[in-house]
């Protein structure tokens, strides 16, 4: 499957290209290799966040009513962090339980998805909240876990197009 949305791809291409440029500069330095993921794993769940809140946005736009779509936006940038897998679903059953049941169909609780993505927002934040000295993880680690939770993002566009 593949992204549709332009701002979901555009998102979707900067990690890409980082995770590229990342192991390209951490080549042989472990060091500069875990503080490198550090940031990137950080990155990651922002694009994630971000594009979830792009999607709903653009869901709420097909009612043609502005203060409805601005009340959306707003309640979701205001209580919406650190999106793993049971607060997606959740955000989706507030809409119709058809979309929550569509998405665990697709991507359950326990899939490889939903464990990188809930991976990658604990390991977020241990290091916001232990910091960088015990972090064991690594560069090929975090694009693993990206290229795990991609699929998230393409499922809720399918769901909320």
């Amino acid at each position: 499957m593949t992204l549709q949305d332009p701002y979901l791809a555009k998102r979707c291409g900067e990690i890409e290209v980082l995770l590229v440029e990342v192991e390209n500069w951490a080549s042989g330095n472990y060091k500069l290799g875990a503080n490198l993921a550090a940031y990137v794993t950080v990155l990651i769940v922002g694009v994630v966040e971000d594009c979830v809140e792009h999607l709903v946005a653009q869901r709420a736009r097909k009612t043609r009513d502005s203060e409805i779509e601005h009340y959306v936006v707003q309640s979701l940038q205001q209580g919406f962090k650190n999106p793993d897998h049971g607060k997606i679903s959740g955000l989706l059953k507030m809409f119709s339980e058809d979309y929550q049941q569509k998405f665990k169909q697709r991507l359950p609780p326990n899939g490889k998805e939903a464990v990188a993505l809930q991976s990658v927002v604990g390991n977020k934040n241990a290091l916001s909240h232990v910091g960088t000295l015990n972090l064991q993880l690594t560069i090929k680690e975090v694009g693993d876990y990206y290229r795990d939770i991609r699929p998230i993002l393409e499922v809720l566009e399918s769901i909320l197009a």
